[in-house]
């Protein structure tokens, strides 16, 4: 019947596809291993390290320590004074103070592109974070900013406070590019790639292998006989 004929049809293809993956493992395996070679080797050669540094600031709407209780309408006002930090701290006022401190040769468009800020949506705590190939120009930013946009910061919003809770230290690896991960990627797109190239080879050969392939071609035409396979041994063919 029809779901009969459907089901083999469907385990003839799935057993077509999975012999073509069988058949060609040799090229799955190269095409694998290249492309997850390419993308070891352009990780680690051709794309720049990037190293991050940062810092971590207290955001208060007024001058007392962080030991101090607060209110609950403090802590809310402080959390609303969040982004109008971040916003000074990235103002190019801040940034070209800081150019001229660490005297580095940059300008303060060019820091403001290195540097990038979060904060908890519950939390007073402000990071700082500088992105840069130099691991130790990320370092020298991210703490000429914590030494002065805070008193900038608080020269603007009179009657509150930034204060820095821990300096940034100077990172010893870079956390861009992630070369295991790009070469598992690179793996991954090599075996995916291969795979699907070799399904279709076999997919478009219209060679006749097999009883089944004259069924599918001509499901109307009966087949009258078949040639069996006949397999010689070494001995048969030296006699």
């Amino acid at each position: 019947d029809m779901n009969t004929e459907n089901t083999e049809i469907m385990d003839f293809d799935f057993r077509r596809i999975l012999e073509a993956i069988i058949d060609r493992w040799k090229m799955i395996a190269i095409t694998t291993i290249t492309l997850g070679l390419c993308a070891a080797l352009y990780s680690s050669f051709l794309i720049t390290p990037l190293y991050k540094a940062s810092a971590t600031m207290y955001v208060n709407n007024n001058k007392n320590t962080v030991s101090e209780n607060l209110s609950n309408n403090d802590i809310t006002a402080s959390l609303q004074l969040v982004p109008t930090v971040m916003r000074i701290f990235d103002s190019r006022t801040t940034l070209g103070e800081v150019a001229k401190k660490i005297d580095l040769g940059y300008t303060a468009d060019d820091i403001g592109n290195m540097i990038s800020f979060s904060s908890a949506e519950d939390a007073q705590i402000l990071t700082l974070t500088v992105v840069n190939p130099n691991p130790e120009h990320a370092y020298i930013i991210a703490n000429a900013i914590a030494d002065t946009a805070p008193i900038k910061a608080t020269e603007i919003m009179d009657g509150s406070s930034v204060k820095v809770i821990d300096y940034a230290e100077q990172p010893d690896h870079p956390f861009s590019p992630k070369v295991l991960k790009n070469t598992f990627m690179g793996l991954v797109l090599g075996f995916l790639i291969s795979v699907c190239v070799a399904v279709l080879i076999e997919l478009t050969d219209n060679s006749i292998r097999e009883e089944n392939d004259i069924k599918k071609l001509y499901p109307d035409v009966p087949i009258i006989g078949t040639v069996p396979e006949i397999k010689v041994t070494l001995d048969e063919k030296t006699n």
